[in-house]
């Protein structure tokens, strides 16, 4: 007998809307089971939506990948990306890349590189420099070598690692008083320290380890540890997060500019509230905004996380701006929530971003494929410039007259490109949106042509927001609207720090053990300003400055 063949390409049945409507009410007045009925009515509809959106050209292969939740790090790129568009001139490209250094390679770990590690010094027993060689028939001298030997040992240790401390007790048989042995010297006669404090904020908000988990681990290696006790422990720094967050938001609000961006989050507090709202206006979502500011020898990264989208949440920073600094730039991607509400347009540069644009090319389905990889290639040469500035160490100004000589060429013929591409395509097709995209938002989209120090994109923030998505994967949701705001704060001084070379443990663990002197004057313990050793500002000008 035949085999049957179960791969055999199906029938392809297109249904119309009205025949739609006449199935779905004949399978309704059938005798099937309701819950199957619903389910096939389900699965037609589905279809019927599925092919609509393919023959409109909707969806690209990608985008069906992640409808059915298909993903695989495997799966070849649908199209070549090519640096240097066909109808560009390569002789920039040359001319800017081929002094640029090779990139370095993978190597063994260097013994400096463990810079957290403790040092112990060890000598040679029973000889020292000068002695003589305890060789026979050897008559020389010793002598100390400037290098040492090194050996690293790593080992493993608990989150919490909890000591025992048995204090004999003494009473007077006639008067009865108790005499405690006392504890050793330099230990702290507190149960939990700053640094299991500062420990618990890493593991929770910059490793997403959500505290369940750390209580089961902390279960296991016989020191309990309750998700209720590590949330008060972190929770009653409240004060001194609060006083360091405004620093940040101070000194974040006079840089060069801000790149903001959103993200979703869930918070079971405004989630009630929003289901006993009656009316849609009293209703909100949450978000964690992402806001990244620019200055000459760092960058602050300050997390939001609350019911207002970017927008709202970047109007206070730029209220705080003090008035004699040149006016900030703000860049974003082209949604209109991000737009600052209730601050005029003239008070900042908009900014959008050329990565945005870009991913709408490279978006769009097969059929489109000249049109996208043209335009990506010559948005691939303007990053090349980009490189090309960052490799030479250019100053702002040289960067822009580099963009201005370089760059500006290309960017007006690709405005050309798409210009000419407009009339091919249809308007409200995925290709003449994508035009559109571009066109309508050129001037936001070039301000790098105009004012120094304009980022090209917003990938910054975008890459601080994987912080946030990384937690939220791990954890879900936040319980009130307070528990997301401590949460934002230990994320932006954690990241901040990070960000800028400082170590975010040891950091976290200086500001909870100098409490007072950082509620009282919390820029000076900003991760630029203070020495891990004993507190003091690194720039006299940092304490001339001042706190908000």
């Amino acid at each position: 007998m035949k085999k049957k063949d179960t791969n055999k390409k199906p029938k392809i049945i297109k249904i119309t809307p009205e025949q739609l409507a006449m199935i779905t009410a004949a399978i309704k007045d059938s005798n099937l089971d309701p819950k199957i009925g619903e389910m096939v009515i389900d699965n037609i509809s589905g279809n019927r939506w599925l092919v609509d959106a393919l023959e409109k050209g909707r969806l690209s292969i990608k985008k069906l990948r992640q409808l059915f939740n298909v993903t695989t790090e495997s799966m070849p790129n649908r199209r070549k990306i090519i640096n240097t568009s066909s109808i560009s001139s390569t002789s920039d490209k040359n001319e800017n890349t081929s002094d640029i250094p090779p990139k370095s390679g993978h190597g063994r770990i260097a013994a400096d590189a463990y810079h957290g590690a403790e040092v112990w010094d060890m000598f040679v027993p029973d000889l020292k420099p000068g002695d003589a060689c305890p060789e026979e028939a050897c008559d020389g001298r010793l002598y100390e070598m400037s290098d040492p030997g090194v050996f690293i040992q790593i080992t493993g240790s608990p989150v919490a690692k909890a000591t025992r401390y048995n204090l004999q007790k003494l009473r007077c048989s006639v008067c009865e008083i108790i005499f405690t042995a006392p504890l050793p010297e330099g230990v702290e006669e507190v149960k939990y320290t700053v640094s299991l404090i500062a420990m618990l904020m890493i593991h929770k908000y910059f490793m997403s380890m959500p505290l369940y988990r750390q209580e089961a681990l902390q279960h296991y290696l016989g020191v309990p540890m309750p998700a209720s006790t590590q949330w008060e422990l972190m929770a009653a720094q409240k004060d001194v997060l609060d006083a360091l967050y405004k620093a940040f938001e101070y000194d974040a609000a006079q840089g060069k500019g801000l790149a903001i961006d959103d993200t979703r989050a869930k918070i079971m507090e405004q989630i009630a509230k929003n289901k006993k709202a009656d009316k849609k206006a009293d209703k909100a979502s949450c978000y964690t905004t992402g806001i990244v500011s620019v200055h000459d020898d760092h960058m602050s990264y300050v997390f939001v996380t609350d019911n207002k989208t970017a927008g709202k949440s970047a109007a206070p920073f730029l209220r705080l701006r003090q008035d004699n600094l040149p006016m900030p730039y703000l860049m974003c991607d082209a949604l209109t929530a991000n737009i600052p509400e209730e601050i005029s347009s003239d008070l900042y540069i908009l900014c959008y971003c050329l990565v945005h644009a870009r991913r709408q090319f490279y978006n769009l389905p097969d059929g489109y494929d000249d049109l996208s990889e043209d335009v990506m290639g010559m948005i691939g040469t303007i990053y090349d410039h980009e490189e090309h500035t960052k490799t030479h160490k250019m100053t702002a100004d040289e960067r822009l007259a580099y963009h201005q000589k370089h760059s500006a060429p290309v960017m007006a013929e690709l405005k050309a490109y798409l210009l000419l591409q407009e009339k091919e395509f249809e308007p409200n097709g995925v290709a003449g949106n994508a035009i559109q995209y571009m066109l309508k938002r050129w001037t936001e989209l070039t301000q790098f042509l105009r004012y120094t120090s304009i980022p090209l994109d917003n990938n910054p923030v975008e890459r601080a927001l994987k912080l946030i998505i990384q937690v939220r994967k791990s954890s879900m949701f936040y319980k009130t609207l307070e528990s997301a705001k401590i949460a934002s704060h230990i994320q932006t001084a954690l990241y901040s720090a990070a960000q800028n070379d400082v170590n975010p443990y040891e950091y976290m663990m200086t500001i909870l053990s100098n409490k007072k002197a950082v509620i009282k004057n919390p820029h000076q313990w900003l991760p630029w300003n203070y020495t891990a050793d004993d507190g003091s500002c690194r720039h006299e000008e940092c304490m001339a400055a001042g706190s908000p």
